[in-house]
């Protein structure tokens, strides 16, 4: 079923014309649930529309039940955009620098077809402010009770949609390994801030940097999803073909090394092959199958967190603390 799962992303994201097989129609059901598990069950009824081509369609109790939870992300896409260009502007207006990161910020690259059938995650917003101005910034929204800790800084102001102020662009609990993070981060400073479609976004170079942080970060936490390494797919068939250099002429393999997650890295790379059939050869690392298999199992079975212990021992240690 994994395998059945993996093709109808990829006939969703135009890497596969079909299945291999016609799912029987109990599997449509598991195939649904996978995909709500994932958060991937609006770009996956983009394959179940393109499969109906090829006289496979899911039961219909299951295609209503998909088709309406598409539009409910179609919808809520449409305002989630609206509150993060809104909110881009206030912060411009009082001039803080800011960029759209992850989220509705990676949704962008997934092209017109399939924008708004993204699951949203909410808004994250980075601020070059500091943490007290951002805190300041909220409290002038007309809110007092303000949730907070050292690198992030709530909103609170929809309740149906997360949003929040970020002071340093992706967070390490490693005090030497956030510090030589967010030490790279101010060196290509000027890769944060493009402007597109309304809203400032990070150059897709510098969102391949920022979403294997992530994507490392998330895997400790057990907080993995599709949807994430979805949007590690998108971001790098973006840049792809083009040669993507940061300060120092550092490519992004030596970015990975320098941050310490070139191992994980490569892992990820492994999954764009396994589960979205990408071209080995069009990855700008070598894909690495132990550390691949790690990650999909924990994306896909749940988090298990003895194999990240054995796997990143020192590392699990400062987040299990």
């Amino acid at each position: 079923m994994d395998k059945l799962f993996y093709e109808l992303m990829q006939v969703a994201i135009g890497q596969l014309n079909c299945l291999s097989r016609g799912p029987e129609p109990e599997e449509w059901l598991v195939l649904y649930q996978k995909a709500m598990k994932q958060h991937v069950v609006g770009i996956c009824y983009r394959g179940v529309e393109k499969l109906f081509e090829f006289g496979l369609r899911a039961p219909q109790e299951v295609s209503l039940d998909w088709m309406a939870g598409a539009e409910d992300i179609r919808s809520a896409n449409v305002l989630t955009d609206k509150r993060a260009a809104v909110l881009q502007q206030k912060l411009t207006e009082r001039k803080i620098y800011n960029t759209l990161l992850l989220g509705q910020g990676v949704a962008h690259y997934y092209g017109a077809e399939l924008k708004d059938l993204r699951q949203p995650s909410g808004i994250d917003v980075y601020v070059d402010c500091g943490h007290q101005k951002a805190v300041k910034f909220v409290q002038q929204t007309g809110r007092q009770d303000i949730r907070q800790n050292h690198h992030q800084v709530w909103i609170d102001a929809w309740e149906d949609t997360p949003a929040s102020l970020l002071t340093q662009v992706v967070h390490t609990k490693s005090l030497w390994k956030n510090e030589v993070t967010q030490r790279w981060f101010r060196q290509n400073r000027e890769q944060l801030y493009r402007e597109e479609r309304g809203f400032v976004l990070p150059t897709s170079s510098m969102h391949v940097v920022v979403v294997l942080l992530s994507l490392y970060e998330q895997t400790l936490y057990g907080h993995v999803d599709m949807r994430q390494l979805m949007d590690c797919f998108f971001i790098l068939k973006k840049v792809q073909g083009r040669p993507v250099t940061f300060k120092g002429e550092q490519s992004v393999e030596g970015v990975v090394k320098s941050l310490g997650i070139s191992r994980f890295a490569r892992g990820v790379m492994w999954v764009m092959q396994e589960v979205f059939a990408v071209d080995a050869a069009q990855l700008p690392l070598k894909p690495l199958e132990k550390e691949g298999r790690l990650l999909l199992q924990q994306v896909m079975d749940g988090r298990r967190v003895w194999p990240l212990v054995k796997c990143y021992p020192i590392q699990m240690m400062w987040n299990l603390l």
